[in-house]
């Protein structure tokens, strides 16, 4: 079955449909025809953003939602820089909750975000229930817990053997206590009570699974910015939930799909009024 029609009275014979993906489209008899289907069409879609009179139907895609392409919807070199350089990871959040609608604006927004082969897979989980988050906050401090109790036990071994002691075994120990004492305190180590904890979650067996929902979160994280929105990452959360089945069984992720990324999110409580230093990166030009 052919999803792609083209009109022909439409049609320039500009050929960029051709250059651009050979495998669907070609020139036959002076004119060009299409064969789109399952084995040589990722729905990309640039068949129809590279043809100008709008010759292309593809009947799996939205032809509605194909707007013209705005040149002045821009930043200048300089002011995005700034932009980059504003963003921090925030923990402290005012009690404010985030309306239904931005979040529904930031998650549409993220489907535009690049994906490996452009399958197109990532999901996402809202929490906004502060007793499940609280839940799932006491899971993984669990989980290091447990882990600083064994670092313990191997510092003491390695220094009985006189062995030098490993910088992840010191960690293990240090985020062990840390996670507690937070806890013990009456504080949420794990997602600072935030109103916000948005989970991005995908098919392990698809293409780029964990740069696919990393990518997803960054671009949503960027555009909360300019809602008055900031947001940090949770890697612990990740982590713990590889350690922790109880913690999957709470999100009841589809069978087949993995917790790549999260995020929590909030007006922040705190203003800060300098953008900071950071190494500069080590590179290898060739």
């Amino acid at each position: 079955m052919n999803w792609i029609s083209i009109d022909q009275e439409k049609c320039d014979g500009c050929k960029l449909c051709v250059v651009r993906c050979p495998r669907c489209f070609s020139k036959q008899d002076g004119i060009i025809v299409a064969q789109a289907d399952i084995d040589n069409c990722n729905l990309c879609g640039h068949c129809l953003a590279l043809c100008k009179p709008q010759a292309i139907v593809h009947e799996k895609m939205d032809m509605n939602n194909f707007p013209e392409v705005d040149s002045d919807a821009n930043f200048d070199t300089k002011t995005f820089i700034q932009f980059i350089r504003n963003r921090r990871s925030h923990r402290h959040f005012k009690n404010k909750a985030i309306p239904k609608e931005d979040l529904e604006t930031l998650i549409d927004t993220c489907r535009y975000a690049p994906t490996g082969s452009n399958v197109q897979t990532v999901e996402t989980i809202v929490l906004q229930d502060q007793d499940r988050i609280k839940k799932l906050s006491d899971l993984t401090v669990d989980v290091f817990a447990k882990f600083g109790e064994q670092a313990k036990k191997d510092i003491e071994r390695l220094k009985g053997d006189g062995k030098e002691i490993p910088e992840t075994v010191l960690r293990g120990k240090m985020y062990g206590e840390r996670l507690q004492e937070s806890r013990e305190a009456g504080l949420d180590p794990i997602f600072h009570r935030s109103p916000v904890v948005m989970i991005f979650h995908s098919p392990k067996l698809s293409s780029a699974p964990k740069d696919n929902c990393v990518i997803a979160s960054t671009t949503l994280s960027l555009l909360a910015r300019t809602m008055g929105i900031e947001s940090t990452y949770i890697g612990l959360f990740v982590g713990a939930s590889k350690d922790n089945p109880e913690i999957l069984g709470e999100l009841q992720l589809p069978p087949d799909n993995e917790m790549y990324s999260v995020l929590i999110m909030g007006y922040p409580r705190l203003k800060f009024h300098y953008t900071v230093d950071r190494k500069p990166i080590k590179t290898r030009w060739e």
